[in-house]
């Protein structure tokens, strides 16, 4: 559904080459990240389902256990009071695609009772669009408030921050944050709306999928023609195209990474007048094909998306021989809008079937199917889950631009007819009476429930490559060396600066099978403009490495092939050059000695004008230590071995690694786990957590109160029940949204997130609340109107990959004290945060920055917050 045409956003190297896995505690339930199911029988597993809904199902004549739900607080109509999204499974996100015309907020019902867009309230999740402006983006630079336009306001960051709903709150306070994987948000919005995805949360391969939803306007009375320009979905996203590593490369762009629209539906063919077909209910399957003569001629040298299916306007795409086998059926679906409906999602390793209302486990048939060819690998891989209430753009009003007409009457809210072609716009058709009907514009969600086979699911075979000498103990720190792992990362291997072209991993139908295929479609202007790689391994100091990769092209010429750092000075530390022909060619280097522990990166220089038109193929690459050292592979697995004598992942008490990788309960002897769980059973009887007087137990294991307060999220103020949420400390007060803050101008605790942003970014997973990413040098996060008289003390809770980064704090632009990262804090995408402080003396009211300072490779890559004492 979410196509975006181009990212812009800071890379990175990605240190460690294994599959990191993972167990996340969900309320009710174990969540695991790797690309394997739990098994249901394992210990913590235990969930509290309503009574439409089942631990186990039987398709097919096989058995699938649950893994994951979210049942967003129990049975639908049930009462439950207004809570908050759990943050274990969700986050929000803000970003400008598909020129739809909404913007994604944060806002929730609980704390903002009058102008909310998500609400976890009477066993349903609701995203609801409202009409209203609101300007995500502080862009503009300024220096004075008379530069920033309508309800603009030059702030002492010297940038413009907006409030164009006129709610004394600043628009960027009010969106969803925007991570930089896809197109940035733009100011101007009339709408806004919700967005939630489970990426780096909830990530799994393979399985069944089912979900209860209703759509917008379902309220309207029966046989009511809705108004035009809603695009409600819930579909899945490619987990190697997140914004964080995760154990695995998370750099893939779309389309490579493939998208699945289990459901997405568009209002406006409701619309009669306008199709009388009525089939306003999609389902798309999208990944990349290769660009053929005509196809975005812009792009040249870019993939192009491929969805065979007819609906919404004949196909976006082809599905011809290119596609490597991969077919889609699906023509639209006309449904009832008024009712409940329920969605079946069937994904194995040869494809998918969609089912609706009738599902398999009851015998019911498909209503579509996909099938993956050698060519879709994306799907192949594990996916996350996206829910979204689109305002207008492709689907909602721009899908149908320049259809047929011979009046203006047959096209959306009466677009001119000229020259026989409507000219519809992204905004349109939109024809709501927002006034009358918008608590109606709403996408509303009973459940999600995902289940796997409790057989599990084939991997393919270890490369041979994995293990150079045989002995059974993988030795190779490339991973997916022989490109026949079935998941797609290693398509952002392909590195441009001023060069450009292509790579793919095809089935050369030989003894080989999959190798890696590489098109040079521009070299750009230097050796390194164009860069095959494998990147992010680490290499020890003093010690002995081999190395080599098998290689062929369609025309003899000279290769450059190195070891070079993976980050800037970039330092080659061994290089050679290999004569490549039209058959394959095994290029050996000569043996080398790393000089120093560091990461680094197995690069095939391919720039430069002799490369233009160049096709090369690679297989079999290999680096190893000279005597063999064993190197851990844990390529897709769960648990167990990984082949060193150490285990990747590990089983929870009372079960054990099963044949495929999950954990598998180990005997019959009742071993409880509460892990994830607040309060209820912990199937062995007893029960996990108790709740606070005056509240009870719910269906999904939370706590609420006998006289439905909801305390969920909030650091302090009234319960509702007359009690209080947390309380405040000495010279704090709770605020409007429950949170403690100073009596005075400065907080006790000043969030990263919440500050003005330059060069860096926010995103979920702080320690408190959120945190920022990419901070660096000359970066700044800044905050206005704090107070610092009486401060003797600033202490900035962050992480690093490197030592040696810093950051100073800055107040009206004079360095009050500098923070230096004199040991590493762990990874770059999610490391361990620590404490630095520094002693400070200032006073008055003012900005108070914190200023990245230039280090070759030491960034001060996290920010959590800043606390002042």
């Amino acid at each position: 559904m979410k196509r975006s045409r181009s990212s812009s956003w800071k890379q990175f190297a990605v240190a460690g080459g294994f599959w990191a896995v993972g167990v996340i505690a969900g309320v009710g339930c174990a969540v695991a990240t790797s690309e394997e199911a739990m098994d249901p029988t394992e210990p913590g597993y235990e969930a509290s389902l309503e009574s439409y809904g089942s631990r186990t199902l039987t398709i097919g004549g096989q058995t699938f256990g649950l893994t994951w739900e979210d049942d967003f607080g129990g049975d639908l109509n049930k009462g439950q009071p207004k809570s908050y999204l759990n943050t274990q499974n969700w986050t929000k996100e803000n970003l400008g695609v598909n020129f739809e015309q909404q913007a994604y907020t944060n806002r929730e019902c609980p704390n903002n009772p009058n102008n909310w867009n998500y609400c976890v309230e009477n066993g349903k999740l609701t995203l609801l669009a409202r009409q209203e402006p609101l300007d995500c983006v502080v862009w503009q630079q300024c220096t004075s408030t008379s530069q920033c336009g309508t309800n603009g306001t030059c702030a002492s960051t010297g940038y413009c921050v907006y409030d164009q709903n006129k709610n004394g709150v600043y628009d960027h306070d009010e969106c969803a944050p925007f991570n930089g994987t896809a197109n940035a948000p733009t100011n101007g919005t009339k709408y806004t709306s919700g967005r939630i995805k489970s990426d780096e949360k909830v990530e799994y391969r393979y399985g069944y999928i089912e979900f209860r939803a209703r759509m917008p306007f379902a309220d309207l009375p029966a046989g009511a023609t809705p108004p035009n320009g809603m695009w409600p979905a819930i579909w899945l996203l490619g987990a190697n195209g997140a914004i964080t590593n995760g154990g695995r490369d998370d750099s893939s762009t779309w389309p490579m990474n493939g998208e699945i629209d289990i459901m997405e539906y568009t209002q406006i063919k409701e619309n009669k007048a306008l199709y009388p077909s009525n089939e306003a209910m999609g389902y798309n399957v999208l990944w990349r094909e290769f660009p053929e003569a005509g196809e975005l001629a812009a792009n040249p040298g870019g993939w192009e998306p491929n969805a065979c299916s007819s609906w919404p306007n004949n196909g976006d795409a082809k599905c011809d021989g290119d596609v490597g086998g991969a077919r889609a059926t699906w023509n639209g679906k006309t449904i009832d809008y008024h009712q409940w409906h329920t969605w079946g999602f069937l994904w194995d390793e040869n494809g998918f079937k969609i089912y609706i209302d009738n599902m398999p486990q009851n015998g019911g048939q498909p209503v579509g199917t996909f099938s993956i060819g050698d060519g879709a690998t994306e799907f192949r891989q594990p996916m996350y889950l996206i829910l979204n209430n689109a305002v207008g753009g492709e689907l909602g009003c721009l899908g149908w631009k320049d259809r047929a007409c011979t009046s203006s009457a047959q096209c959306a809210n009466g677009a001119a007819c000229t020259n026989g072609k409507c000219q519809e716009t992204a905004a349109s058709c939109i024809n709501i009476d927002w006034a009358a009907h918008g608590d109606k514009a709403k996408l509303e969600v009973d459940y999600i429930r995902w289940y796997h086979r409790n057989s599990g699911y084939a991997q393919a075979p270890r490369a041979s490559c994995q293990d150079i000498d045989g002995n059974g103990v993988p030795d190779n720190l490339i991973r997916n060396c022989g490109f026949n792992e079935d998941f797609t990362y290693h398509r952002a291997d392909l590195f441009f600066d001023g060069g450009a072209g292509l790579t793919e991993v095809i089935n050369e139908g030989g003894t080989r099978g999959y190798v890696q295929w590489v098109r040079v479609d521009n070299g750009g202007w230097a050796n390194h403009s164009v860069q095959v790689r494998q990147e992010g391994f680490q290499l020890q100091a003093g010690t002995s490495y081999k190395w080599k990769v098998d290689l062929k092209s369609n025309a003899a010429r000279t290769v450059p092939i190195k070891i070079v750092q993976a980050h800037d000075p970039w330092t080659a530390i061994a290089t050679f050059n290999c004569n490549v022909g039209t058959s394959w060619t095994t290029c050996t280097g000569p043996n080398f000695t790393a000089p120093a522990t560091d990461t680094y990166k197995f690069e095939l220089s391919l720039g430069g004008s002799a490369y233009t038109g160049a096709q090369l193929y690679l297989d079999d690459m290999y680096l190893g230590t000279t005597t063999n050292a064993c190197q851990p592979d844990c390529t897709g697995k769960l648990c167990g071995s990984d082949g060193c004598g150490g285990s990747c992942g590990a089983c929870r008490t009372g079960t054990t690694c099963g044949s495929w990788g999950q954990c598998v309960a180990s005997g019959g002897t009742c071993t409880p786990s509460c892990s994830g769980k607040v309060c209820g059973s912990d199937g062995c009887g007893g029960t996990c957590g108790t709740c606070a007087t005056g509240q009870t137990c719910n269906s999904s294991g939370q706590c609420t109160s006998t006289c439905t307060p909801s305390c969920s999220g909030k650091v302090c103020g009234s319960n509702g029940c007359g009690g209080t949420c947390g309380t405040c400390g000495t010279g704090t007060t709770c605020n409007s949204s429950g949170q403690c803050v100073g009596t005075g101008p400065t907080p006790v605790r000043l969030e990263a997130e919440n500050a003005t942003l330059t060069g860096c970014f926010a995103e979920a997973g702080g320690d408190s609340g959120g945190k920022v990413v990419a901070f660096e040098g000359n970066d700044t996060i800044c905050w206005s109107n704090v107070n610092m008289s009486g401060i003797t003390s600033a202490t900035a809770h962050v992480g690093a990959p490197y030592t040696g980064g810093q950051a100073q704090l800055k107040f009206n632009g004079t360095v009050l004290g500098t923070f230096t990262m004199s040991t590493a804090s762990g990874g770059w995408s999610s490391p361990s945060l620590t404490n630095l402080t520094t002693a400070v003396s200032a006073s008055g009211t003012g900005t108070l920055c914190l200023a990245g300072l230039t280090h070759p490779n030491g960034w001060v890559f996290s920010v959590d917050y800043l606390d002042l004492k």
